[in-house]
C-alpha cells in the first residue's frame, strides 16, 4: 500500500510540475502563504519566477514538519519528514521525492545568501494539499489530508451478538458466589484429591529468620499461637512493625511443600487448591483493615503460581485459590509488609487434584476491590474521555458525475475494523485451525511470541516466517515484532554464536555487525513490509548481558543506570548500544515501522525512569513505550495505571499495553480487572493499542488465559473483551441523510468503514477509512 501511495504521490507531483497553474500572480504583488490557516511569516519574502512561488527552505521545511539539512559540497538540500524524503540541488531542474526525480519549472536557488525553493512541490511531495486564492494573493497549505488511505479490506467475522446494549451505562459486572456456596463445594470436592500440605506441616516447619542472608527481622517478627473456636487450633501470627518496600523485604516462609512426596517436584499440568483463613488482630489500613499476600513459586526461577493479595478484617477470612500451569512451585511464604499491622493465618490446606481437573469446580473466592465495583468515579472519567478522543464526525458528500449536490441523499455507515490495535501474541499454534479462527474473530494486531527473538531467528527463520504468513492470512492487519534485543545470557533469547558468554570473544562492533545482519535478514530480506511496530530493546532493566561484557569497566552492570557520581547525567558507555540498535533497525525499516522499547513489572520503578531520561539525553531514536502489564499476583488498579500513562505522556511517546495477562481462578476478578484494565488503556490520548500475551487455556503463558478454556468455551472476561471492543466500542447501522450544506454526518469510532449511499433509485458501498487527524470528509461520486 505505501508503494502505492508513493506512486500516487509521484503523479501528483509529476502533474503539478508539467503544467501551469492557477499559483500566477506578479512580482510586485505582496503574496501571503498560510499552512493550516495560520499565516506563516519568513525573514526573506516569497519570491515569484516562471509563475511560481519560492520560499526560503528551513521556514517551508520546518512549518511542515520536516527536517531540513543543507550540503554545501554539492549544493544539495533536503527534507526529511517520515518516509519522504525531498532533495533538490540549486540550479537544478530537477528534483527527487524518495529516489524519484522530477522536473521543475523553476529550480532551488539562492538570493542575497538564502536558499528559496518552490513551495508548491515542497508542499506536495510531504502530502499537502495547496491551493491558491486569486482575491487574497495567498498560497493555502493543507497539511492534513481529508481522510486517511484504507491499507486493508479485510472483513474479519468479528462478534455481533451481545447480552447488553452498546451503552456504556451497560456494562458487564460480575460478583463470586458466596462464601456459603464455597464452602459448600469446597466439602464436595475435598475428599477428590489427595491433601499435599496441612496447617500443622505448614506451623511445624516455619523457616527462621536468617541475617546472614535476609533483613526480614528489620521490618517485624512471628509466631505461632493458640486458637480457640476453629476447626484448627494453632495460627501463624506475624507481626510487621516496618513496611516494607518492596514487599519481598519481608517474607515468612515454611519448608512445607507442595509435593506429594518431598524432593519429587510438582508437575505442570497437576490442578491444586489452597485453602487457609485469616484475620488482622491490630493495625493495618486507616479503615481496620490489613493485607497479607501469599505465594506459591518455583524456588529457581521464581514463576508464582500463586500471588494473590488479600484483604484482612478482625473477622476470620476464609480463601480458596485454586492454582496449576508452573513446573515446581514448591516454595511457599507469605508476605506481610504492607502495613504496621499484626495478622494471623491458620486453616491452611493444599490439594493436589491431579492432571486434568476441572478447575470450574472448585471454589475461589473474591478479593475486594473496590476501584472495580460499579459506579466507581475514575470510570466515570475515562467513560467520558472515550467519547472526547475515540470518536470523530464523519462525513459524506454525495455527488453525481457531472459534480452536482445530491440533496436527500440516504448514507449508512457500517464500521468493520478498528483504528486502535486490539491483539494478542501468536505462537505455533496458528497453525491450527481453531486458534486461527478464535484468533480472526477477536484481534486485528499481534506480536510474535518468540521466534522472532533473535536466538530461534538465527537458529531457524522459517517458524516466524510460518507464523507471520498464517497471521496475516487470519486477517490481522497490525503486525509487532517482537524482540530484537532481549539482552540475556540464556540458550534461547541469542544467536549461538553470542550465548552463553560468548559475546567476550567479539569486539562491539563486531557484535553490532552480527545484530546488523539479523536486522537485515527479517526486515529487508525475508518479510519486508510485514510489519508495523517492532520491540527493539527488550526488558533492558534486568536484562543487560551484552552491556555488562562491553561496560567500560568491564565489570557487571548493577540494577542502578547511573554512575555514582555528583552528576546525573553521567551514565554508563555501554548504554549507547541503545543508539545503534534503533539506528539500525530504523534504517532497515526505513521509516515505515514504529519502534518501541519494551518494558516489564519495572515499569512502576524509579529506574524505568532514568532508562526513559537517558534514552532522551543519549538521543535514541524510538516512538513509543510498551507496557506489558503482566498483572497475575499483585494487580494495580486502574487509578495506578492511569498515573503512569500521565507520568509518561511527558515523554512524548506513543503508549501500547503489550502482554496483558490476568491469570487467576477467580474469574469474577479477571473479568472486572480486564474490563477496567482495557477501559483505562482504551481512555489514555497516547495510548494506540492493547494486546494480551495468550488468550486460551490450551497454551498459554499463565495457567488461566483472559479469553478461552482449552475446550474453546468464552470466560466471562472474554464476554467482556467482545462486548466492549465490538459492541460498546464499535459504530453500526448509523444512518444520517443528506442536510443543507450537501453533508451527511455521523459520530463513530474511528475505524474502517462500509458506507453505503442510496439516492435516485441507486446504491453503491464504498469502503473508507476515519481515522483520527483527519478531515474525515469522504466524496463519492454515483453515476
Amino acid at each position: 500500500m505505501k508503494k502505492f501511495l508513493a506512486l500516487t504521490l509521484s503523479l501528483i507531483i509529476l502533474i503539478s510540475c508539467m503544467h501551469i497553474t492557477a499559483l500566477t500572480v506578479f512580482a510586485d504583488e505582496v503574496i501571503s502563504i498560510t499552512i493550516d490557516g495560520v499565516e506563516q511569516q519568513y525573514d526573506v519574502m516569497p519570491i515569484i519566477e516562471n509563475s511560481r512561488t519560492l520560499v526560503p527552505m528551513r521556514g517551508i521545511f520546518e512549518a511542515l514538519g520536516a527536517t531540513v539539512s543543507w550540503d554545501e559540497a554539492s549544493r544539495t538540500v533536503s527534507g526529511v519528514k517520515g518516509d519522504t524524503k525531498v532533495v533538490l540541488k540549486i540550479d537544478d531542474v530537477n528534483a527527487s521525492v524518495n529516489d524519484i526525480s522530477f522536473p521543475l519549472d523553476v529550480p532551488a536557488t539562492i538570493l542575497n545568501g538564502r536558499t528559496l525553493v518552490p513551495v508548491r512541490f515542497i508542499s506536495e511531495a510531504m502530502g499537502c494539499n495547496v491551493n491558491w486564492e486569486a482575491a487574497t494573493r495567498t498560497v493555502i497549505i493543507d497539511s492534513k489530508p481529508k481522510m486517511a488511505k484504507l491499507v486493508s479490506e479485510v472483513h474479519r467475522p468479528v462478534p455481533t451478538e451481545f447480552t447488553t446494549s452498546s451503552s456504556m451505562d451497560d456494562m458487564m459486572y460480575f460478583n463470586p458466589p458466596s462464601i456459603e456456596e464455597q464452602e459448600k463445594v469446597y466439602k464436595e470436592v475435598r475428599k477428590l484429591g489427595d491433601v499435599v500440605c496441612s496447617t500443622e506441616e505448614f506451623m511445624s516447619k516455619l523457616t527462621p529468620f536468617d541475617s546472614k542472608t535476609d533483613n526480614y527481622a528489620n521490618y517485624g517478627s512471628y509466631e505461632v499461637v493458640d486458637v480457640k473456636d476453629m476447626e484448627f487450633t494453632q495460627a501463624l501470627r506475624i507481626t510487621c512493625t516496618k513496611v516494607a518496600n518492596p514487599s519481598a523485604n519481608f517474607i515468612v516462609r515454611t519448608g512445607a511443600t507442595t509435593e506429594r512426596v518431598p524432593g519429587e517436584g510438582l508437575p505442570k499440568d497437576d490442578v491444586m487448591l489452597l485453602a487457609f483463613r485469616f484475620r488482622i488482630i491490630s493495625g493495618g489500613a486507616p479503615d481496620g483493615t490489613g493485607q497479607i499476600q501469599f505465594q506459591i513459586e518455583n524456588p529457581v526461577g521464581y514463576r508464582k503460581a500463586v500471588f494473590t493479595l488479600c484483604t484482612a478484617t478482625p473477622e476470620w477470612n476464609i480463601m480458596y485459590i485454586p492454582f496449576t500451569g508452573i513446573e515446581n512451585a514448591t516454595s511457599m511464604g507469605i508476605r506481610a509488609g504492607f502495613y504496621e499491622q499484626v495478622v494471623e493465618i491458620g486453616g491452611v490446606e493444599i490439594i493436589n487434584f491431579g492432571p486434568g481437573f476441572d478447575t470450574k469446580k472448585l471454589p475461589a473466592t473474591s478479593s475486594e476491590f473496590p476501584e472495580l465495583k460499579k459506579g466507581a468515579a475514575w470510570r466515570e472519567d475515562a467513560i467520558r474521555r472515550i467519547e472526547e478522543i475515540r470518536k470523530g464526525d464523519f462525513s459524506v458528500i454525495v455527488k453525481d458525475k457531472d459534480g452536482n449536490i445530491i440533496p436527500d441523499a440516504e448514507v449508512e455507515f457500517d464500521m468493520f475494523e478498528h483504528e486502535f490495535q486490539f491483539g494478542t501474541c501468536v505462537n505455533a499454534f496458528v497453525t491450527t485451525e481453531d486458534y486461527a479462527k478464535h484468533l480472526s474473530i477477536n484481534y486485528n494486531a499481534s506480536t510474535t511470541e518468540h521466534e522472532l527473538k533473535w536466538g530461534p531467528y538465527s537458529d531457524n527463520p522459517s517458524r516466524a516466517q510460518e507464523e507471520v504468513k498464517l497471521t496475516k492470512e487470519a486477517g490481522i492487519k497490525y503486525l509487532r515484532a517482537h524482540s530484537m534485543i532481549f539482552d540475556t545470557n540464556a540458550k534461547v533469547n541469542m544467536p549461538a554464536v553470542l550465548r552463553e558468554g560468548k559475546a567476550k570473544d567479539y569486539t562491539r562492533e563486531q557484535v553490532l555487525d552480527i545484530f546488523k545482519k539479523h536486522i537485515e535478514n527479517v526486515f529487508i530480506n525475508d518479510m519486508p513490509d510485514a510489519f508495523t511496530d517492532c520491540d527493539v530493546a527488550n526488558e533492558i532493566i534486568r536484562c543487560r548481558y551484552l552491556r555488562s561484557v562491553f561496560s567500560k569497566d568491564g565489570k557487571e552492570i548493577p540494577f542502578g543506570l547511573y554512575e555514582k557520581s555528583p552528576s546525573p547525567d553521567c551514565t554508563f558507555e555501554d548504554n549507547t548500544m541503545f543508539v545503534d540498535y534503533y539506528n539500525i533497525v530504523r534504517e532497515a525499516t526505513k521509516g515505515k515501522v514504529d519502534l518501541w522499547y519494551n518494558e516489564a513489572g519495572d515499569v512502576y520503578t524509579d529506574r524505568y525512569f532514568e532508562y526513559l531520561d537517558t534514552f532522551e539525553a543519549l538521543g535514541v531514536d524510538y516512538d513509543g513505550l510498551g507496557i506489558q502489564s503482566h498483572y497475575d499476583g499483585a494487580l494495580k488498579m486502574p487509578t495506578e495505571q492511569i498515573a503512569l500513562y500521565n507520568k509518561l505522556s511527558k515523554y512524548g511517546k506513543k503508549l501500547k499495553v503489550t502482554e496483558y495477562s490476568c491469570s487467576t481462578a477467580d474469574e469474577a476478578v479477571q473479568a472486572n480487572f480486564t474490563r477496567d484494565t482495557m477501559i483505562a488503556c482504551f481512555a489514555q490520548p497516547e495510548m494506540n493499542g492493547f494486546l494480551m500475551w495468550g488468550f486460551w487455556d490450551g497454551y498459554n503463558y499463565e495457567a488461566y488465559g483472559p479469553m478461552y478454556y482449552a475446550d474453546w468455551t468464552l470466560k466471562p472476561s472474554g464476554k467482556v473483551y467482545q462486548d466492549l471492543v465490538y459492541n460498546k466500542w464499535w459504530t453500526k447501522d448509523a444512518k444520517a441523510t443528506m442536510d443543507k450544506d450537501g453533508k451527511a454526518t455521523i459520530r463513530g469510532f474511528y475505524g474502517d468503514y462500509d458506507v453505503t449511499i442510496t439516492a435516485n433509485g441507486q446504491t453503491k458501498t464504498v469502503m473508507a477509512a476515519f481515522h483520527k487527524g483527519y478531515d474525515n470528509i469522504l466524496e463519492i461520486t454515483l453515476d
